[in-house]
């Protein structure tokens, strides 16, 4: 096994609070809302789950099926290729909520790949997988920052 590399998001702080910001995260069936790098997601918020997706790597919508492998609300949340042995690829996508403080907390994705062709598709689409998750943390950025501060207008 060759060993890994990570493809990450810049983090973001968010004002709203991580309660708030993992409830967005996890609402799948709101994705086509906010989320322009993944418009359509279908899962369950349980390890093994599929979670069925469409992305956008720069060429239009792709379908991707990977599956639920940690789950620690209301902090990270893990997906990952099926990842056989002896697979060439093995992804490892986690999205992670720290809070700062009560109203603030900040937000990371990253993809951990491994396997013998790990580096040739990071060479292709790592610059596009970092794009696309810097789309997602911003735009998860601008829904949650909404939505807190129209509950703090009621």
């Amino acid at each position: 096994m060759s060993d890994t590399i990570t493809v990450s998001s810049e983090t973001v702080t968010i004002a709203a609070p991580a309660d708030l910001v993992w409830q967005v995260l996890t609402d799948f069936a709101l994705y086509s809302q906010w989320n322009q790098f993944c418009p359509s997601i279908e899962a369950s918020l349980q390890v093994g789950s599929p979670v069925v997706m469409k992305v956008d790597l720069g060429q239009g919508l792709q379908d991707q099926v990977e599956y639920i492998t940690c789950l620690e609300p209301p902090r990270k949340i893990t997906w990952s290729m099926e990842n056989k042995p002896g697979d060439a690829i093995h992804a490892d996508r986690s999205q992670v909520v720290e809070p700062v403080d009560d109203s603030h907390c900040t937000y990371v994705s990253y993809d951990v790949f491994s396997g013998e062709a790990a580096a040739q598709m990071v060479e292709m689409l790592g610059k596009q997988v970092e794009a696309g998750f810097n789309l997602c943390a911003q735009n998860l950025k601008a829904r949650a920052e909404a939505l807190y501060a129209g509950q703090r207008e009621q």
